[in-house]
C-alpha cells in the first residue's frame, strides 16, 4: 500500500509541474511580473497630404507593444481621438485631421487602464522652412579650395535642427561637380556665417569640399584643387525633421563665390 501511495504522490507532483509549464508557455510574451509588455514610442513620422483633395496628415507611429491590451487609441493633447486606419505589434498609422491646429501636441497612444499601457510623445504640427543662407568659403595656403554649408531656419528665424538638405554644388566652368545631402545640426558651422548675412548661428548641414573637381592646368603642379571660377548652389529639397510636418518653402537663396587661388 505505501509504494502504491508513493506512486500516486509522485503523479500528483508530475501534473502539477506540467500545468504549471503550459500555463508559463501560455504567458510568453508578458513581463516577469506577468503584465503585458510595455508600449513604447519610437519616433513618429509625418506626412503631409499630397492632393488638395486629401483632408489628413498622415501619423506613421514605430514603437511597440500596440497589440498587447485593447485597441489601441491614439489622441493629441488627450483630447482629440485619431482616427487608426492600421495597427501591428510595432507600427500604428494614424489620421490628423487637416483642420488640427497648428502647434505642439503630445501624442498618446494607449492600449488599457494598466500600468506601461500608455506612451506619449511630442509631436509639432505647421511651420515653413527656408534656407537663410548658402555659406561659401575658401581654405588652403593659396585660397585653392571652396567649401559650402546651409543654413535653415523657420518662418520666425528659428533654427531648424535634424531637417535634411539635399543640394546641388556647381562651377561655370565644369557644371554641376557635387550632389551633398546633409542634416542640420545644433552648431554654428565650419564657416560661423563668414559669408552670410546674419545667420541664426545654427541649424547649419555639414560643409562640403570642391576637392577633386578639377584641376589647376599646370598652375600649381602635383596639387589636387579645384577650378578656378564662379561658384553656385542649388537647393533641391529640405525634408522636415522628424515629429513634425514642416514644409520647404521652395527658395534657394542668392549665393556664390569667385575662386581665383593667390599665386605660389
Amino acid at each position: 500500500m505505501k509504494s502504491l501511495r508513493s506512486i500516486v504522490i509522485v503523479l500528483a507532483w508530475t501534473i502539477s509541474v506540467l500545468m504549471i509549464a503550459q500555463t508559463a508557455a501560455a504567458g510568453g510574451g508578458k513581463g516577469p511580473e506577468g503584465g503585458t509588455a510595455a508600449v513604447a514610442i519610437d519616433s513618429v513620422l509625418l506626412i503631409n497630404p499630397t492632393h488638395p483633395s486629401d483632408r489628413f496628415t498622415r501619423a506613421e507611429i514605430a514603437g511597440g507593444g500596440f497589440l498587447n491590451g485593447d485597441f489601441p487609441v491614439v489622441t493629441l493633447n488627450d483630447e482629440i481621438i485619431l482616427d487608426v486606419v492600421e495597427v501591428s505589434e510595432t507600427i500604428i498609422v494614424a489620421n490628423i485631421a487637416a483642420t488640427t491646429p497648428d502647434g505642439d501636441y503630445a501624442l498618446a497612444v494607449t492600449t488599457g487602464a494598466q500600468n506601461k499601457q500608455t506612451a506619449s510623445t511630442t509631436i509639432s504640427l505647421g511651420g515653413t522652412m527656408s534656407v537663410v543662407c548658402i555659406d561659401w568659403f575658401r581654405s588652403g595656403p593659396r585660397d585653392e579650395h571652396v567649401h559650402t554649408e546651409v543654413h535653415v531656419e523657420d518662418e520666425n528665424g528659428n533654427a531648424i535642427i535634424g531637417a535634411i538638405v539635399t543640394w546641388t554644388s556647381e562651377n561655370d566652368v565644369v557644371g554641376v561637380y557635387q550632389t551633398n545631402v546633409s542634416a542640420t545640426f545644433d552648431n554654428d558651422g565650419h564657416a560661423d556665417g563668414q559669408g552670410c548675412t546674419d545667420p541664426s548661428g545654427s541649424g547649419v548641414t555639414d560643409w562640403f569640399c570642391c576637392i577633386g573637381a578639377g584641376k589647376w592646368d599646370g598652375e600649381i603642379p602635383g596639387k589636387r584643387a579645384c577650378d578656378q571660377g564662379f561658384y553656385t548652389a542649388e537647393i533641391l529639397s529640405v525634408t522636415a525633421p522628424a515629429s513634425t510636418n514642416m514644409v520647404w518653402d521652395g527658395e534657394t537663396p542668392d549665393n556664390g563665390i569667385f575662386l581665383d587661388p593667390k599665386p605660389q
